[in-house]
């Protein structure tokens, strides 16, 4: 009993890594303020374009820009969640390997 506590410790811990690592490191948000900066810049052109013949352009220009940075938002809050899941079936897995644990070093087991 004490190997299958020990076997799920290493277990939690590697998947709590795992989710830490996507939760804190991923690219995701800077790739997210990026695409809102150039977002922001093309509809401040368009706006600065208003009434002339590369207004329709810049408009077009600024609303792919815009679902480009609806896209990455929505990425990086996506992979929010599934790291923070991970994470916390991490952290489930290692209350789980303690109790475990505990049980089997009780006298009598």
């Amino acid at each position: 009993m004490k190997i299958t506590a020990l076997i799920l410790l290493i277990v939690g811990l590697g998947i709590g890594g795992f989710g830490a690592y996507g939760y804190f490191l991923s690219g995701d948000y800077d790739q997210c303020r990026r695409a809102d900066a150039a977002a922001e810049e093309k509809l401040n052109a368009a706006r600065a374009a208003h009434g002339t013949s590369d207004e329709a352009a810049l408009i077009k220009e600024a609303r792919m820009e815009a679902d480009s940075q609806e896209f990455w938002c929505r990425n990086a809050k996506r992979t929010e969640q599934w790291t923070a899941l991970t994470g916390l079936g991490g952290v489930v897995a290692i209350v789980i390997a303690g109790g475990v644990l505990g049980f089997a070093r009780k006298p009598g087991n």
